[in-house]
């Protein structure tokens, strides 16, 4: 009785196991692509959103920025008056005036209770918190 042996070669074995990995692969990103998306229940139709309102509208359009700039402080140095800002809640920083505090918002003056900004041709101000002046012995005056 003679045994019959497999004479199996390293190449087509290596062959049918790549195109097996490709057929999963294909079959598992094409269930996944066409599956629909569950958070798209209720869409607005393109033309109806405001071109500042759609993502792809505020980064291609040339609009300025709705930040929130608060102002820590104003100091004057030996070039110039200097501001102390937070935008959006981030760490403080020195500006001067004429500088971009973020896209199309820019610092126009500097004054002693406040800063005038600049957003999309439309001037604000800004104003320095005051604090309480106390007196000596730490007491806050009586008006």
């Amino acid at each position: 009785m003679r045994i019959a042996r497999l004479n199996l070669s390293l190449g087509p074995l290596l062959q049918g196991l790549g195109l097996l990995a490709l057929i999963a692969g294909l079959v598992t990103w094409t269930s996944l692509l066409l599956q629909p998306s569950l958070d798209v229940v209720s869409q607005q139709p393109a033309e109806a959103l405001a071109p500042s309102e759609a993502p792809a509208g505020r980064w291609f359009a040339d609009l300025p920025l709705q930040v929130q700039i608060q102002v820590s402080g104003v100091m004057a140095g030996s070039q110039g008056a200097v501001a102390i800002v937070s935008i959006d809640g981030g760490p403080a920083r020195a500006v001067r005036s004429g500088e971009e505090l973020a896209r199309g918002v820019h610092l126009v003056a500097i004054e002693g209770r406040g800063l005038v900004i600049e957003r999309g041709g439309q001037r604000s101000r800004v104003e320095v918190p005051v604090l309480a002046q106390a007196s000596f012995w730490g007491e806050a005056p009586r008006n």
